[in-house]
């Protein structure tokens, strides 16, 4: 006979923990969809959204500065990192406070790239969220606070 119970099994279907997963899921998948036309990925918007938010109010853009403002860990930003600037989107150059880290820029074309990618998430935004109660971005916020003060 199995250890799980079907009541756990039912209650947890039910869940707003399943309820948020799925709403997740379907969302990322339709973000992915419309960021593939860029040929782009959504972590991929991300890190180049991040550095040119960074940059508007820094002078030197660091890739660490870019996890922590990502909320991605290091090793993921770097990969990300190391491709876009393969792809000639971001300058990966010695940083001038500290020649060691590195020091990060939209390219021309990254800027292009990133502006392409915010007109499609926008319009995807408006074309989702707008079909909701107005109040919704609030609760959203309401529940990242709280969801940020769990630890793991």
């Amino acid at each position: 006979m199995s250890p799980v119970k079907t009541a756990s099994l039912s209650r947890y279907m039910d869940s707003t923990n399943q309820k948020f997963f799925n709403l997740y899921t379907d969302w990322f998948r339709q973000m992915k969809y419309r960021l593939r036309e860029l040929d782009l990925t959504h972590p991929q918007f991300q890190i180049l959204a991040t550095v040119h938010g960074l940059s508007l109010q820094n002078t030197e853009i660091t890739q660490i500065m870019v996890a922590k403002a990502a909320d991605v860990d290091a090793m993921t930003a770097s990969a990300i990192i190391t491709k876009l600037s393969r792809e000639d989107l971001l300058d990966r150059y010695p940083g001038k406070k500290n020649p060691r880290s590195k020091a990060l820029s939209l390219t021309q074309a990254g800027e292009e790239k990133l502006q392409q990618a915010l007109d499609i998430v926008n319009q995807f935004d408006q074309d989702l969220w707008s079909q909701f109660d107005a109040s919704l971005p609030e609760s959203i916020d309401q529940a990242q606070a709280v969801v940020k003060t769990h630890h793991y």
